[in-house]
């Protein structure tokens, strides 16, 4: 469906369909339950014509920077979820992508789980300095990993909100998620978000 106005423009040239300088991260990891670990990750760089050494060497450096090196021969229906969400991250680094596309990649999994994925994701946007578009109906997940917090309505989508925030680069700093959501700062800013979302129902948030 056309959207109505506007336009969406990355390093000023329009964006009209899919492309390599776009990686994508579903709610659903997507693998391939044919293919090992390793393989899954060198996938996209396949189909992009690499040779096989080169599409290696990069495929196990993504696997170790999402902590899964010693995974990489390993079937994909072996591994729990959490490991298969972060191939699929690895997988989307692989292609070296200016800005990752996220779509709730972490709402299928378990508390803990989650926590720690949210740890890695905040790691990979420091260390790589690329652009992260997270999508996320928690609001304490969109509070801890944004930048820049852009709260929907409902159909017809329209912004509710924006919101600056630096509770991502705080955790940087410290390396302790439990410190950063406890910080009353932080509690106060997530009762206001939650008020927000009583008062406008099925609001969604962007992070």
């Amino acid at each position: 469906m056309p959207f109505s106005s506007g336009e969406i423009v990355l390093d000023g040239t329009p964006v009209v369909g899919p492309g390599a300088e776009r990686g994508v991260v579903f709610q659903k990891h997507a693998l391939m339950p044919w293919l090992d670990v390793v393989e899954n990750v060198e996938f996209g760089l396949k189909m992009r014509g690499l040779g096989k050494a080169e599409r290696r060497e990069i495929a196990l450096q993504k696997l170790a920077a999402v902590g899964l090196e010693k995974f990489a021969a390993s079937p994909v229906y072996q591994i729990s979820g959490g490991m298969q969400q972060r191939v699929g991250l690895a997988r989307s680094l692989a292609s070296d992508p200016e800005v990752m596309l996220m779509d709730e990649p972490l709402g299928a999994l378990d508390a803990l789980t989650r926590e720690q994925q949210q740890e890695l994701i905040l790691e990979l946007w420091w260390k790589t300095q690329k652009m992260f578009f997270f999508i996320t109906h928690s609001v304490e997940e969109a509070l801890f990993l944004a930048t820049e917090l852009v709260v929907m309505t409902p159909s017809p989508g329209r912004i509710a909100h924006r919101y600056h925030l630096d509770f991502g680069r705080r955790f940087i700093e410290c390396r302790n998620a439990r410190a950063v959501k406890s910080d009353p700062e932080f509690i106060r800013v997530r009762e206001e978000i939650l008020q927000l979302i009583h008062s406008a129902p099925e609001v969604r948030e962007a992070a």
